[in-house]
């Protein structure tokens, strides 16, 4: 969103006639060739009668910085080293990159090359004046300091009766063009737009070249657009460098003086927010007012608290989220909680919860362990709050009740909450993975001597089971679920709820073979025998039931095919 063209149409034509028949000073046009790659041109001297082999060979250069041209030694180097690599300027030292000139047809056209600049002025009668276009530099082997030429796209007015935008529109005679037509458009905005098609992306920036020169000498000298970009963007803008939505910050300054105000504040947010998006967060900025305490939407006393302690727009957003808290009130929950970093967090949670600011800095030091071993930053406890009652508004939680937006018990009721999302969220995999579960039961589910094969319920207990048992099989949990690989459980039959072995089976020769067993820390800690080895009267039987067909009696027990002594074959890894 652009701000609207403010200058009335009778002052339209005046204006346009002021920036009118520019041509660009010496002073812009170095300005801009400083803008392009600098090159250090040479080739080898010539004789009339040939190449000149004298004992010390020497290369004529010119140097696009100081456009100097002049004889230079060679050296002991193999002819064209320079050639597209760095070096310095004999003449003037500047860092430059070594173009051999002969390698070159006579037009040069691969060394074409543009900028996008705006050029700033100041006016007779304290108006900026600003013409943006291309500039492009080409060379020949007649010239290699770079012929300059500017083709003006648009132009602008910042003066007292208000600002104003015109395009150019080319006019044609079939192939020829025979002049341009400058078009006022209905609002101001950026010269160049970004685009990220191509094969080169461009973001939008361009070079104002003269801004600070001029500036001083318009009615715009007070607007703070170099501090800002200095600030925000780390952008000496007065030295040329490049940047998006300079001349959107003029235009806004027109329609809204008050951006000075907020660049002093260091609500630069607001304003970036108020060029790139064009959203003036009205219910924090009064963008009409004449004093910082109305700009602040704040009581004096708070407005001058608020500058005494250098607060951020983020700052201004918590205290307006707490409805009628004063700065002095937002301080002391700050340094209860640890600080305004998460003062931001803990207000969206009041207002989620519906309690005061207060009211949520005592709940969240209510949650800190009685131990102060334990202590947890109050950063983390802000957030799991903040995402449990995230999750509790999407499962249509009564946050109405004080036990349900605040619960003693948060870190179960975030938990509870993250499964039941997970559930609603993988409703139709866990539909499937139900009928998948039913099979992998009827073919490994399986008990003897007091150990039973278990089958996962759910990617959360295979999770779990990682966590517990400290290895990687919780990486497995959605190769599991999809049956890209199977995770299986042996655990004690007495305590099936208890992590003790964990089994991803594979395939090999037709045959069901197990590819990896490992307990606790995958056996790190130095047992005296290997899963397989120590529980291989249990696995043997095991999977030489299934590979013969997983039978199982009227009651499900397993009807196991033959007593002999069989021996668990577990691939390598």
């Amino acid at each position: 969103m652009n701000p609207k063209c403010t200058l009335p149409e009778e002052k339209r034509a005046e204006a346009l006639e002021a920036l009118s028949g520019w041509g660009l000073s010496e002073e812009e046009e170095r300005r801009i060739r400083a803008l392009f790659p600098q090159y250090l041109f040479f080739r080898n001297e010539y004789m009339d009668d040939g190449w000149n082999v004298s004992s010390d060979p020497v290369r004529l250069c010119t140097c696009t910085v100081c456009g100097e041209s002049f004889e230079a030694v060679r050296g002991n180097y193999s002819r064209g080293k320079l050639h597209h690599e760095r070096c310095n300027c004999p003449q003037c030292g500047a860092e430059v990159e070594g173009i051999a000139a002969g390698k070159y047809k006579y037009d040069m056209r691969s060394l074409e090359s543009w900028v996008k600049v705006a050029i700033a002025r100041a006016g007779d009668r304290g108006e900026l004046l600003i013409v943006a276009g291309n500039a492009r530099r080409t060379f020949n082997h007649d010239c290699l300091t770079g012929d300059l030429d500017f083709y003006p796209e648009k132009k602008y007015y910042f003066g007292t009766e208000g600002c104003c935008e015109w395009k150019a529109e080319q006019q044609w005679e079939g192939c020829r063009r025979t002049g341009v037509d400058w078009i006022p458009t209905k609002t101001v905005g950026d010269p160049f737009q970004p685009n990220w098609m191509g094969y080169a992306d461009y973001d939008g920036s361009y070079s104002v070249i003269g801004i600070g020169d001029a500036l001083p000498y318009t009615i715009l000298k007070y607007c703070q657009v170099i501090e800002f970009y200095e600030r925000q963007a780390y952008v000496d803008i007065d030295s040329d460098r490049p940047a998006r939505g300079v001349l959107k910050y003029l235009a806004w300054y027109m329609v809204h003086p008050q951006i000075e105000m907020a660049v002093k504040f260091g609500l630069r947010d607001a304003v970036e927010q108020l060029i790139s998006e064009g959203r003036k967060n009205a219910e924090l900025l009064n963008w009409q007012a004449k004093s910082p305490a109305q700009f602040l939407r704040l009581s004096k006393q708070d407005a001058k608290r608020f500058l005494a302690q250098e607060m951020s727009f983020d700052d201004l957003k918590a205290i307006k989220l707490g409805k009628d808290m004063s700065v002095s009130v937002y301080l002391e929950i700050c340094e209860n909680i640890g600080g305004r970093d998460n003062m931001k967090e803990l207000m969206k949670c009041a207002t989620a919860a519906g309690v005061s600011g207060r009211d949520a800095a005592k709940y969240v030091a209510k949650l800190q362990p009685e131990c102060a071993r334990y202590w947890v930053p109050p950063r983390q406890i802000i957030r799991t709050w903040l995402d449990y009652l995230h999750m509790a508004e999407q499962l249509e939680y009564d946050l109405s009740v004080q036990t349900v937006a605040m619960p003693k018990d948060l870190k179960q009721r975030h938990d509870n909450a993250a499964k039941l999302m997970y559930v609603k969220s993988h409703e139709g995999e866990l539909k499937k993975y139900k009928m998948r579960r039913r099979r992998l039961e009827e073919r490994y589910r399986y008990s003897d001597g007091g150990y039973s094969i278990i089958i996962p319920t759910g990617p959360d207990e295979i999770v779990r089971e990682g966590k517990t048992l400290q290895h990687c099989v919780g990486g497995y949990a959605e190769r599991h679920m999809t049956g890209a690989t199977t995770i299986l459980f042996l655990r004690k039959t007495r305590t099936p709820g208890r992590s003790f072995l964990t089994l991803e089976m594979d395939k090999k020769d037709g045959k069901t073979i197990i590819r990896q067993i490992h307990g606790y820390q995958n056996e790190h800690y130095g047992p005296a025998e290997k899963p397989e080895q120590r529980f291989a009267w249990f696995l043997g039987p095991w999977l030489e039931w299934v590979n013969a067909g997983s039978e199982r009696d009227r009651n499900g027990n397993p009807i196991l095919p033959g007593a002999e002594e069989s021996k668990v074959e577990v691939k390598a890894v």
